[in-house]
Parts: structure tokens; sequence; C-alpha cells
């Protein structure tokens, strides 16, 4: 049965909103080399999930700085918060956080000897997490950090307490109880229901999609604290750096070595953060203003990139994917067939390919709602539902009732089925996608307006609020897509659903993919969820995103990757 939303709240959010153009971010290292910058990734063959240039920490000199570029400043600076969802704020916040967890380079996990001694699966029924903290752990003021920090940050965001505006309660909300075990560094974390994405919240998350492992329990038990009080201060940090000063005129954030950071020391003596507009982001590289930078697929970008003498293009596979939602909870739209009917009329392929070839990277379009293509899990389950075809789009929209005018729009009741595109300002990808979208919907004689707001009110006035009838951004995801994805899509008033409708089934489903341990049997799973979202099409998956960096040549331990976390601490410049 499908459920609609009827208004939309504070909401809670599970995976970070990008934009549609380009943004820094980072990704992991194991020993495969930078793509080579003679010849694109489709000659290549198939991408890597870590491209960047790895280095042992000898091999890297002490000392530099580091210049990257962000989106923005953080609107929250706790990310946990649904305001502070937002890549930038990650980006910016990543190597000053960190959890008894890191990603692999395939998107397994392991063990981070800074944060605990062990990490273990104890018990399946029930299921048990057991964490032996490290004890040398400590919080940028010094004060250690226990199991009372896990327990409220784990209490703050599994939903019982609606007071609190979360990111999202996935994982959390199947937790029954965190209990102490013999000293405060050791406890047990015992779940209601089982749920194998238990790494994510231990701080398994992909960088520039970083979610904190933990706040502080003066932070997280404070509703207060945890929603408003860090929406113009960094929270502490617990990683090899911390936040030394915010030029908020200059937007700009510089961070320093954290002099409480018990591990190993990090190379870099600087990191400057600094939001650069989209359309300036090329050139800042190019002028040797920024260190690296995410390309996109801005082929402008990709070609200035390229003439950076001592700079090199590096590719990998992504976890970001762009789409188009659909607000199902009013208007035309609200008919699951128009839904079907334009989703069936935009050329999916010819959008990708527009966006893909001119970077060199393999052509694909984006056919799973969970998986990414080249994942392990991922199959084509949009194509049969949403696939191009502007015969079968047409019939939709006659089952609907509508007709086609003498001037080739469709008609209902007299009215025209005219549909309005939100779309952010000074962004050419959302530009270029907008105009391919519009031009595909006349064919079939839908008209789509244009509404272009100021890119950072784009987010917080409408995307947020549900504000506009179609609208385009992208999802940055993690390598936990499963429970991830569900807020997306379910339950209904769930603060990500920006589409405002679901399918009441979806819970039960989610429930039951989520407590599957079996690796196998959950991927079958997750595909009957991904068709049963298909099935009502409130979101039409478009391109899959690549890690396209522009990097220079001499910069290791950082740049384009798929799924495994950055060190910090090995980050740098050739000796």
């Amino acid at each position: 049965m499908q459920h609609i939303k009827k208004m939309v709240g504070a909401g809670v959010l599970a995976l970070a909103l990008t934009v549609t153009g380009c943004s820094a971010g980072g990704g992991g290292g194991d020993n495969k080399p930078a793509v080579d910058n003679s010849k694109g990734a489709a000659e290549t063959g198939a991408l890597p999930t870590t491209a960047w240039t790895v280095a042992d920490y000898a091999a890297v000199k002490d000392g530099g700085t580091l210049t990257l570029a962000v989106d923005q400043m953080p609107d929250n600076w706790n990310t946990m918060q649904v305001d502070g969802n937002v890549k930038a704020g990650s980006e910016i916040l990543d190597p000053t956080t960190g959890g008894p967890v890191v990603n692999t380079v395939d998107g397994g996990w392991a063990l981070n000897p800074d944060y605990a001694t062990e990490v273990k699966l104890a018990g399946e029924d029930p299921q048990v997490v057991e964490v032996k903290l490290n004890p040398k752990a400590v919080w940028e003021d010094g004060t250690p950090i226990t199991y009372k920090d896990y327990d409220a940050t784990i209490k703050a965001n599994n939903g019982t307490n609606a007071d609190y505006q979360i990111v999202g309660d996935n994982v959390y909300k199947d937790i029954e109880s965190v209990t102490k075990g013999e000293t405060d560094f050791d406890f047990k974390i015992t779940f209601k229901n089982k749920n194998a994405d238990w790494p994510s919240i231990l701080g398994g998350s992909t960088a520039g999609a970083v979610q904190t492992a933990v706040l502080p329990a003066a932070i997280a038990s404070d509703v207060t604290a945890f929603n408003e009080g860090y929406k113009s201060k960094p929270v502490p940090s617990s990683g090899p750096f911390k936040v030394g000063e915010v030029d908020a005129a200059g937007q700009v954030v510089t961070l320093v070595p954290n002099d409480k950071w018990w591990g190993q020391k990090p190379k870099l003596e600087k990191i400057i953060m600094k939001v650069v507009s989209r359309d300036a982001l090329a050139q800042a590289y190019a002028n040797k203003e920024l260190d690296a930078f995410s390309i996109g697929t801005n082929k402008n970008n990709y070609d200035t990139a390229k003439k950076r003498e001592d700079g090199a293009i590096q590719q990998s596979g992504g976890l970001t994917w762009n789409h188009v939602t659909m607000n199902g909870s009013k208007g035309p739209l609200a008919d699951v067939k128009v839904r079907q009917a334009v989703a069936r009329a935009i050329d999916r392929d010819t959008i990708s390919a527009s966006r893909l070839s001119p970077i060199g990277a393999p052509v694909a379009s984006q056919n799973s709602y969970i998986y990414m293509p080249g994942q392990k899990g991922y199959e084509d389950n949009a194509t049969s539902v949403i696939g191009f075809d502007t015969a079968k789009s047409e019939e939709l929209l006659k089952e609907a009732g509508y007709t086609k005018a003498d001037d080739g729009t469709q008609e209902k009741d007299g009215a025209k089925l005219e549909i309005t595109y939100t779309l952010d300002a000074n962004n050419p990808v959302s530009e270029q996608i907008f105009k391919q979208i519009q031009a595909n919907l006349k064919v079939v004689g839908i008209t789509l307006k244009n509404n272009t707001v100021p890119e950072d009110k784009f987010f917080s006035d409408y995307v947020l609020k549900s504000n506009f009838e179609l609208t385009g951004f992208a999802w940055s995801g993690t390598a936990y897509p499963v429970a991830s994805t569900e807020s997306i899509f379910y339950p209904v008033d769930a603060g990500q659903n920006f589409s405002g409708v679901t399918d009441d089934k979806l819970g039960d489903m989610w429930a039951a993919a989520n407590a599957e341990l079996d690796p196998a049997k959950r991927i079958k799973l997750a595909n009957e969820i991904d068709k049963a979202i298909f099935a009502y099409t409130p979101v039409i998956p478009l391109t899959p995103t690549p890690n396209t960096f522009g990097v220079r040549k001499d910069l290791v331990n950082y740049g384009a990757g798929q799924f495994e976390s950055i060190n910090w601490t090995t980050v740098g410049f050739k000796s």
C-alpha cells in the first residue's frame, strides 16, 4: 500500500547530501598507482576502488600544508544532527574524528588500533558486539573516551526521543543496550533486532560521507547541545587533527595537529579547507591554489586539471549517484503512472554518456537504489520499470487520464501537464541535466519549467523541506548501503524521504534484510527491496559518479577512492 507523506518535520538523514557539481572528498589507499594521466579510465579497464598514490609513513616528509576545497561551511558542526549532514561538513571534520572501525579497500572493515584493541561479533542470537577501547584515546581536552560516550551517542540516535534532530536511526534503533565491562573502556552492544551493518556506527564510514562515530556523553545526552550547541563551533576533536581557526567571513577552516593525539604523529603541519565556488575549482587547482580537487563529471574541469604540469588525474569507483527526486505527495506526480511516465521519457543512458565519456570514465546508468555498479549485489532493477521508452511513457499518461492536445502537450481536465524542476544556481552540471530532461519530457508532451534557486539555500529551503516538484542532486553513500539507504524511502516521514511517498511493506522488508547476517541471503533481500521501490518510482536514478580527482603529483595517501578510510596521519607530500 502506498503511503503519502502529509508534512515534513525536522526529519532524519542517513546519507550525506551533495550537489551534482564538484566537491572535494576522499577515499582510501592501497598499493594501486594513480590512473595514467595519458589515457582515460575507460582505456585502463575497470576502475580501481582506490586510485591514489600510496607511500609508507617514513617516505612522507614532515610538515607541509594541504589546501583543499569544500562547497560550503557547515550549517551545523555536529554531523549527527540533521543540518550537519552535508558532505562539505564531513570533509572538513574527517581529519578530526575516528572510531574503532575503518573501511578497507574492498569495502569491508578492519580494527582501528588507535581507538580500540578489539572489536568482535561475539554472538548472533542475540546479536552481541564486544568493544575494547584503547585507554589512550582522549577527547581534545584530554578527557578519556569511554563506554559512556558510546552509550549516550547510541541513545541519542536510536529514535526514541523525537526531540533529537538526528541524521538517521539506522542500526541504532536495533540496539537493546550498552553494558559496561570490567572497566570504562570495555563494553557490549546487545541488539534487540539483528543488523548486519553494525560496523557502520563504530566509524565504518567512507571519507567524504563520514558520520561521526561517537560524541562526548555531555553533548549526546543533552538535546539542546546536540541540536544547537555546535551550529557555530566545532565539536571536540577525537582525531589526529583539530580545528585551529574558523574564518567565517573568509569561509576558511584551518586544521592543525591535535596536541592531545595519542597515535602516530600526523605528517602535515596544517590542512586548509576553504570554500571555493564550483565554477572556480578547476582554475584554482590549475593556479596551484589547491593541492587536489574533485573534478566530478565536468569536462572543462577535467581538461583544465590535465593541464597542470605537476598534477595527475586519479579515477576510482564511486559511491555517489545522481538522480531526480519526484515529490509524490501532491500534484500530478502523486500518480505513480505519471511518475513512471516521466521516468520512461528520460533518456538516462544519454545523460550518463554526456557526463562520463568526456572524463574518460566507463559509461553506465545507475540501475539500483541500493548498490553501485561494480559493487557486490548490484543488479539492474530499473530498466524493466523505467527504461527509456517514449511510447510507453505516453501510454502511461493516457492511463493516468491525459490526452495530447493539438499542440502536442498533455492535458487533463483542461489543465496542461506542467512540472517545475528546482535546481541550484551556478552549477553547470545541474543546468545540463535539467536541459536534457526538459528536452526529453517535451517529446511526450510534458512541459518542464525551471526554478533556479540560490545555491546556499538549495538544500535548506527546498530539498530538506520537500519544497519542489522535481529536483536533482546526488546521494553520497557508504560501504554499508542496505541499512543506510532505508531512510531515503521509508518511513514516509523520514526526513530524507523527500519524495513524500513510500510503500508500507518496506518496513518489514528492511527489517528482514538488516537482520540477515548471511551476505548472500542479504543481497537477495536487498534486491527485493530495490524492486519494490521501483514499483512506485519515487526517484529516478541517473548516473553513478566515479571519483575523479586532480591531484598534485607529490601528494600521497589522499585522492580518489571508493571505500577505504583515509589515514590522516600518513597524508602528506613525498620526501
